[in-house]
């Protein structure tokens, strides 16, 4: 016989896991949109933000923290694609950072 008590807190434990992994992953996300964010009248929006976006990912995999399509890599994407065409390139970093606080805290 299985015993309930014990399957119960492996789920719970395993729950516990995703989200402090989850939690982490925006907070680090956060300490780089606060970098990015302090840059945001400089000429070069594509170059600085690709870099700190380089260094988010690389804690990311040094942490074991990386996971494809998930939320907090994908509005990164998303800000570059802006800034690459060139479209409210400014609009798109605030609107990365605000999310980012948003999902901190």
């Amino acid at each position: 016989m299985i015993n309930k008590g014990l399957t119960k807190d492996k789920r719970r434990t395993e729950a516990f896991n995703v989200k402090w992994e989850h939690d982490e992953c925006w907070k680090s996300s956060l300490k780089y949109s606060t970098q990015l964010n302090r840059n945001i009248d400089s000429d070069d929006l594509y170059s600085i933000g690709s870099s700190i976006y380089g260094q988010y990912i690389n804690e990311l995999q040094s942490r074991n923290l990386y996971k494809e399509n998930k939320n907090y890599i994908q509005i990164w994407e998303t800000m570059l694609n802006t800034i690459k065409r060139g479209d409210n390139s400014r609009m798109a970093i605030k609107l990365l950072h605000q999310t980012n606080l948003q999902r901190s805290s």
